[in-house]
């Protein structure tokens, strides 16, 4: 008889092997994970139903630092004792590829005081948590149907997502381009690996829809 794996264990999934994380031996980890994200995700709908002038700025990096430590706390435990709140459907290196890129250019975005020029898409990201709570809620028992409304709505978001990005670039580009600020332009293109990695995303639901006809 093969042996019960652990919730510690990572179990090979897939043709290819995929390991994947396994959900954390507590429940109330989990419950933890999933209402942090859900108030980050509150903390969007309320700046984005606000103003979106400058006076925003502390909120919305306040926010931001909610998701950044989450997504911070979610790779310890990952590389910890190896679990995913989100499992099952993701490996150690997707939730890295996933977190550790995004707090690192947020990171940099205020330390180099340039928030007030991603105001738009830094706001809208903060609407993606529902999207990890919904990855949570299903993996805590929820029926079938989260699932089709997770798919669903983050499709939507990731498409919001992505044209909020494209039409900051271009507005922040000729800014910088206009004041000759070489490093700055530079350090604009930290958004394409951002936006590849969102098309893929898309993609990934285009292929499943074309394949099924269903979220």
């Amino acid at each position: 008889m093969a042996a019960q794996a652990t919730p510690q264990q990572a179990i090979p999934v897939g043709k290819k092997g995929r390991v994947e994380l396994q959900p954390p031996s507590h429940t109330w980890i989990s419950w933890g994970v999933l209402f942090a994200y859900l108030a980050v995700f509150v903390e969007g709908v309320a700046l984005l139903a606000g103003n979106h002038g400058p006076e925003i700025l502390p909120r919305l990096g306040a926010a931001q630092f909610h998701l950044c430590s989450i997504y911070v706390l979610e790779v310890a435990i990952a590389l910890g004792p190896g679990w995913c709140a989100m499992s099952p459907g993701w490996t150690c290196g997707e939730l890295i590829a996933h977190h550790v890129p995004y707090t690192f250019t947020v990171m940099l975005c205020f330390a180099l005081n340039q928030q007030h020029k991603w105001i738009l898409p830094l706001v809208v990201v903060l609407l993606t948590p529902l999207n990890e709570g919904l990855f949570i809620i299903n993996s805590l028992g929820a029926p079938g149907w989260v699932s089709k409304v997770r798919r669903f709505y983050g499709f939507l978001i990731i498409a919001l997502l992505i044209l909020s990005e494209i039409h900051t670039w271009m507005k922040v580009m000729q800014q910088h381009w206009a004041d000759n600020a070489l490093l700055m332009l530079m350090l604009d293109q930290l958004v394409f690996p951002a936006i590849y990695y969102h098309f893929n995303l898309l993609l990934m639901y285009l292929k499943r829809w074309k394949k099924t006809r269903s979220f």
